[in-house]
């Protein structure tokens, strides 16, 4: 203890002998980094060897400077994004203090010029007469770097979603903790309104007894990222279709989950008016009624679906049909189906046999919808002559069964149209008689569960459809010669 302290009269002192080695027990041998510090001016009175080690000075150099001059400048701003206040020194900051003992933030710079983020706990003792600042400092670098990361994430989180068009809701245990800007306008309620609520009380009462409802509170248990579509009554009365997209999330160091919530509601009645235009243009039938009984399945897999099927009379004796399959779902489908009719009539204008109007609509394919490609097979039934003529072009089978009970699986070769500009489509020619029929159907029956279905039995396919999930839209047209 000697080269901490001189005290002219310790020999003659015994009080002050004893209570110096006290001291030395209790300050000098401890482990923790401490520092006295007088309360007039901040200047360092005394250090013990743990603060020597952890600043890197002799003590001495300690007792030369302030607690202030540890003080590391805050040049990247980072200090102050941690809450360290600068315009006050240590001093005031311990005297401001309504308790006794005080923890501090601070970032002070060790000898060596290195930088580190401390947690300071002071108390005031009285040693040899001196009120001091007693400083138990701890390095605790690692967590505020650690909640700089973390208030750094929250705000990058938070730009982000405020520039997202849709409603973005983060919730625990039904507790709302962050809506954005969006959700304003999808509630009609002030995003401090929002947060610390239940999330149900965005929902009309009757909303909340309803099956539907059930879906929320499983969100809020969701440990994966999930998709769901609900019809909700908002807390205004507002009926509306919600697409909401879930993923759980850390939001302020917890456990949350987030909602991504768009109102469907206009897109839905668009799709609605889509699908009613579209079953209204495949409810066509077939335009020889007397020359041909007519039965189809047509089971889209989604709202919209992407298989068709046209007929066109070209004479009392002839007619020319084709039963397609397009790339892509839903809107994108619907719209290539329409472009495919337009191009299909106008091609049966100028072409009567199946092989020259799958080149015609092969090359207007390749030139008028880029990259996308269409799955078809044309064919003419002649009723004057009993031939019914077919060719292929990605969709490449069908089937003959005769009026004795025998049946025929044909096979055609020919890539989709549009696929290459160069194609080549085969054809066959299949004479018939009445009693006779034709089975076309998409590659939607192929992907039906329980294996292959007798593609010419109407009643079993219809059972198929019905019972099983549909991977793929599927249409099937029966042809019975008359």
């Amino acid at each position: 203890m000697n080269n901490h302290h001189s005290c002219k009269n310790l020999q003659n002192n015994p009080s002050a002998q004893t209570c110096m080695e006290h001291y030395g027990c209790i300050y000098d041998n401890n482990h923790l980094v401490t520092l006295l510090v007088d309360p007039a001016n901040g200047n360092i009175v005394d250090a013990n060897k743990a603060a020597l080690d952890f600043y890197g000075y002799r003590l001495a150099e300690l007792r030369a400077l302030s607690i202030e001059d540890l003080k590391a400048k805050d040049q990247d701003g980072i200090a102050r994004m941690a809450g360290i206040p600068l315009d006050k020194t240590f001093v005031d900051r311990v005297k401001e203090g309504t308790e006794l003992n005080q923890i501090l933030m601070d970032r002070h710079k060790r000898a060596d010029g290195a930088t580190m983020y401390v947690e300071i706990h002071t108390g005031m003792i009285t040693m040899l007469g001196v009120n001091c600042i007693y400083s138990v400092v701890h390095d605790v670098t690692e967590r505020v770097r650690a909640d700089l990361l973390l208030k750094e994430s929250e705000e990058r989180y938070r730009n982000l979603v405020e520039l997202c068009p849709d409603a973005i809701i983060v919730f625990r245990e039904d507790m709302v903790l962050f809506a954005n800007k969006q959700s304003e306008v999808l509630f009609g309620l002030d995003r401090e309104q929002m947060v610390g609520c239940s999330l149900q009380s965005f929902f009309h009462r009757g909303f909340l007894k309803s099956k539907e409802n059930k879906v929320l509170n499983y969100l809020d248990q969701s440990t994966e990222n999930m998709r769901v579509e609900i019809k909700a009554v908002l807390n205004d009365g507002r009926a509306a279709d919600l697409d909401i997209v879930c993923a759980p999330v850390s939001f302020a160091g917890v456990s949350a989950t987030q909602l991504l919530l768009r109102d469907v509601t206009d897109s839905k009645k668009e799709i609605k008016r889509a699908v009613q235009l579209q079953e209204r243009r495949l409810a066509a039938d077939f335009p020889l009624p007397e020359r041909a009984g007519f039965q189809k399945l047509y089971v889209p897999a989604g709202t919209l679906s992407g298989d068709f099927y046209f007929f066109h009379r070209i004479s009392s004796d002839k007619v020319i049909g084709i039963i397609g399959d397009v790339t892509g779902k839903g809107l994108t489908a619907a719209l290539n189906i329409s472009a495919m009719r337009l191009l299909f009539f106008d091609s049966v204008q100028e072409h009567a046999h199946p092989q020259e109007v799958l080149r015609d609509l092969n090359l207007k394919i390749v030139r008028h919808l880029d990259e996308d490609y269409i799955a078809v097979c044309c064919f003419l039934l002649d009723f004057e002559e009993g031939l019914l003529t077919a060719a292929a072009a990605g969709i490449n089978e069908f089937d003959h069964c005769r009026a004795d009970g025998q049946w025929t699986r044909l096979q055609v070769k020919g890539a989709p149209v549009g696929m290459f500009e160069n194609s080549r489509f085969d054809s066959v020619q299949i004479p018939f008689s009445s009693g006779d029929r034709f089975c076309f159907y998409t590659d939607g029956l192929e992907l039906l569960e329980g294996g292959e279905t007798a593609y010419w039995e109407y009643e079993a396919l219809k059972r198929s459809t019905q019972d099983s999930i549909l991977q793929d839209d599927c249409t099937w047209l029966e042809l019975t010669i008359r």
